[in-house]
Parts: structure tokens; C-alpha cells; sequence
């Protein structure tokens, strides 16, 4: 061999196995997938191999081969694990998407995530979605409407995402989480306008279940032991007062302005009358005092209030409270500077003795994410 003579350079990828290189492949989309194709006569039909299906946008998919159907056809593996998918246009693939989300299902997936353009509003029915016995995620995002039907059956889901633009009752939710006993995260987030919205988050773990809710005006947060699943109380309408052995953390902010705000903090409040904790922040602006009309908490033990200033009805709550051991008053007097914290022990309804007088930092939180 000459000097000047090299000797081909060897491909040395093209010569892994087959599942190393769809594992390789995993990490891109299926357009991607699919270009590889034309790299050699090795890659020619490894991503038809691939379990997963990565589509920004199907309508390209559904110019070449008609349907959604044909082109799964050309797929050697017919299982599809896992389905994304993303699409930025108006209207684009709102047409199709129930296609592939039937055509999916038919093919045992384990995680969808559908994401829409959000400024596209259309009326999609994913039914066949909620009784999808291999789901373990499942994420759908976009303003459309969707309509959950009475029975739902995931066994197998832990994680599911919502972030749409139509109401879900309280109903929907509950037929979402009673037919899913192996849910361990449910995150809900409607927008109706962009100052309006509702988002619910639950989470279970092996430590604690924690439900999150947020309005435009209030903040709320009730936490329970692994052992104390308050949620399907919380979730029945007029079962809420069942409610007793969970900590209960509520933030009402400077922006209710109308009645029906108020209203709705104080019928909350009354709901959750015989829990044992509470953790109430009112931080309304003083241009708008509205009172709001506190229950009588006959079970509550300990009791934290935070206040923008010492001249509020809370000073005298612990009336309202017979079993009240512990007041604790965090008074939010500059927002910028260093506020107090007064810890009190009470005995029927009285102070009795106190506890701590310390600076508090607004930068703590009552309850850490």
C-alpha cells in the first residue's frame, strides 16, 4: 500500500444492533427518524422499528399517505409506547388528532401528550382516551373543549396533565380521579380569560397528599399524612366538613373586588369548619374591606393568621375557636422590612400566655412547596 493510499474509514455506528440504534433514534422526532432512512441501506427501515411516535405537525404525514392508518401500516413494530403530539397551527392537525389518538390506543400506548396551538378553539372527543387500560401518562394541552365521559377506567395511569380552555365540573374531575386508583399527580388549568382561570393540583406520594387550588383571588393548599386521603371528600359536593385531620392553608389576595369573591372565601372556609389546622392570609387592599363572615371551628387546635395590619376582626377569632390551644399572628405591616411574628397560647377562647415574639422574614413561606 502506497503512503498516500487511506484506508476506507469505518462506519462503525451503522454496525451496532439494531436496538442500539433505535435507542439512538429514541431522541428525535419521527420526521427525523424517518430522514435517517436515507442514510444507508442499514437505516433504511429502522425507524419503522421504533415504538414511539414524535409528530410536531401531521399534516405533512397525512399528504403522503392519506391517512393516519396507512401510514402506521409501514411500522414493523405495531406497539406504540409513546405518542407526542405538537402542533403551532391554528387548525392544522385539530382535524386529525382523533384519528391518531383512536389509532394509538388500538396499539397499546403508555404516554400521550397532545399539545395544540393554543389561539385554535375546536370541540375535540377523546372518550376512547379515558378508558385506555395501558396509559400510565397522559398530557392534553390546548383551548379546546372536552368533555369527559361518567366512566372512566385508566387502572394503570400515575401522571395526568390538563391545560384547556373549557370548564371541568367538579363531577368530570372526580369520574377522572376515582377511575384512576393509581393516580399519583393530577395537575388541572383552565383559562377562560386572561385575568379568570382555575387550577387544581393534587399529588400523592409516599409521605404526604396535598391538593392545591388557585382562583384569581385566593390561594388554597390542604395537606394530609399518606395515610389521611381527604381528597375524594373534598371533591364530593357537601362532603367537605368530613374534612378533619388535614392542615388547611388559605390566601386571600388585595384583588377581590366583587361580591361574589368574598362570598366564595368565606362558603370555603365553612366547608372546611372542622379541620384541626388552619393557616389564613388576608391581604386585601384596605379600599375594599369587606369582612368576610368566619364559621364557628369547633375542631380547630392551632391557628395561624397573617394580616396587613393589627386592626382586623381576626384579633378577636379565637372566640370562634373552643378547642384552640395555639394562635399564632404573623402581622405583615412593611411588605419591605422586617415584620413580626406573636405566638400565643389559649385556653377557652382567652390568651393565656405567650409563646414568642420574634422577627419574621417575608421571604419564609407558611408552607413550603
Amino acid at each position: 500500500m502506497k503512503k498516500n493510499e487511506r484506508k476506507p474509514e469505518e462506519d462503525r455506528i451503522s454496525q451496532l444492533s439494531d436496538d442500539v440504534l433505535c435507542h439512538i433514534l429514541l431522541f428525535l422526532t419521527t420526521k427525523e427518524a424517518i430522514a435517517t432512512s436515507l442514510l444507508s441501506t442499514r437505516w433504511r427501515f429502522l425507524w419503522r422499528m421504533l415504538p414511539f411516535l414524535d409528530i410536531h405537525c401531521s399534516k405533512p404525514i397525512i399528504k403522503s399517505h392519506e391517512s393516519v392508518n396507512k401510514f402506521l401500516a409501514l411500522r414493523i413494530t405495531q406497539n406504540i409506547t409513546r405518542f407526542h403530539l405538537k402542533c403551532n397551527s391554528h387548525s392544522c392537525c385539530s382535524h386529525y388528532v382523533e384519528q391518531w389518538v383512536s389509532a394509538v390506543i388500538a396499539r397499546i400506548v403508555e404516554h400521550v401528550d397532545v399539545s395544540l396551538c393554543m389561539c385554535h378553539r375546536s370541540v375535540l372527543n377523546f372518550a376512547t382516551l379515558f378508558t385506555c387500560a395501558t396509559l400510565v401518562t397522559l398530557k392534553l394541552e390546548g383551548l379546546f373543549n372536552l368533555s369527559i365521559p361518567s366512566g372512566v377506567h385508566l387502572p394503570k395511569l400515575k401522571s395526568l396533565h390538563l391545560h384547556i380552555h373549557a370548564f371541568t365540573s367538579f363531577s368530570s374531575i372526580r369520574n377522572l380521579i376515582s377511575g384512576s386508583p393509581a393516580l399519583e399527580l393530577f395537575h388541572l388549568r383552565q383559562n377562560w380569560y386572561l385575568s379568570h382561570f382555575n387550577e387544581l393540583k393534587i399529588v400523592r406520594n409516599s409521605r404526604v397528599i396535598q391538593l392545591f387550588q388557585r382562583k384569581w383571588f385566593y390561594n388554597l393548599v390542604i395537606q394530609s399524612d399518606r395515610d389521611y386521603d381527604f381528597v375524594p371528600d373534598y371533591l364530593e359536593s357537601g362532603s367537605r366538613s368530613n374534612i378533619v385531620k388535614a392542615k388547611v392553608y388559605m390566601t386571600v389576595f388585595g384583588g377581590i373586588k366583587d361580591f361574589y369573591a368574598n362570598q366564595f372565601v368565606c362558603e370555603t372556609l365553612k366547608e372546611l369548619c372542622n379541620v384541626e389546622f388552619l393557616s389564613l392570609g388576608d391581604f386585601r387592599v384596605e379600599t375594599y374591606p369587606f369582612s368576610l363572615d368566619l364559621p364557628l371551628l369547633k375542631n380547630l387546635v392551632e391557628l395561624r393568621v397573617s394580616l396587613e395590619n393589627r386592626n382586623s376582626l381576626y384579633m378577636e377569632l379565637p372566640g370562634k375557636c373552643p378547642k384552640l390551644e395555639v394562635l399564632e399572628v404573623h402581622i405583615m405591616e412593611d411588605r419591605c422590612g422586617a415584620n413580626q411574628r406573636c405566638k400565643y397560647r389559649i385556653r377557652g377562647g382567652v390568651r393565656e400566655q405567650d409563646l414568642s415574639i420574634v422577627p419574621f422574614s417575608p421571604e419564609i413561606t407558611l408552607l413550603e412547596s
